[in-house]
């Protein structure tokens, strides 16, 4: 059955939410893929902009408005994506698991998508006037929290090569730069070079 509206479903309102006064989860699902191969999802969305409009598929907000909310190390997140290795589990050898992943696609034959700028993942702030910061507020916090520490920050799959202009990680073969990478950027506008090298820091 087809419903057509501008809100089509609705549970609880700003005025009268649901309400819990402890621990909580007012909805969980659960599935299970039990197929030898195949992907599976748990929920599914498109959203068609098909004018001139705006908008987002999915829009969370976790807002803290009482006092000293997240105490004792706690927090308040708009959205936790967890991707797990159960017991006695494994992955594939050329298999992959991500927590979150996030995907540009840009389809048809030799387009020009346009616009002022494409990106798979977009981070920004909405901060008032005035505001006083805490030192370590920062766009991205990254906290090694588990048992067993991760010892990279990131993994580029590109290989090098030459330095250029249109290549993601360049080898810098200059006699000051030996055995060092670009990872190129843009800052202001402009195309800029973080470089990393493979000699390891010395204590």
């Amino acid at each position: 059955m087809a419903i057509y509206g501008p809100k089509v479903r609705s549970v609880g309102s700003s005025k009268y939410p649901l309400r819990a006064w402890g621990a909580h989860i007012f909805k969980r699902d659960y599935f299970e893929h039990s197929g030898a191969s195949g992907d599976v999802r748990g929920a599914y969305q498109d959203l068609n902009v098909t004018s001139t409009g705006s908008g987002e598929t999915l829009r969370l907000r976790g807002i803290a408005s009482g006092t000293g909310v997240a105490p004792d190390g706690n927090a308040l997140n708009a959205l936790h994506a967890t991707g797990r290795v159960a017991p006695g589990g494994t992955i594939s050898e050329n298999g992959w698991l991500h927590a979150i992943r996030a995907t540009l696609e840009v389809a048809g034959t030799t387009p020009t998508p346009g616009g002022k700028q494409l990106a798979a993942i977009r981070i920004d702030s909405n901060i008032v006037t005035g505001a006083t910061m805490g030192a370590d507020d920062a766009f991205i916090s990254i906290g090694d929290n588990g048992a067993t520490a991760l010892t990279n920050l990131f993994a580029l799959e590109q290989e090098s090569g030459t330095a250029s202009a249109t290549t993601l990680t360049s080898t810098y073969k200059t006699a000051t730069q030996v055995g060092k990478i670009g990872i190129k950027c843009r800052i202001g506008g402009d195309t800029r070079w973080i470089l990393a090298t493979d000699v390891a820091p010395t204590t």
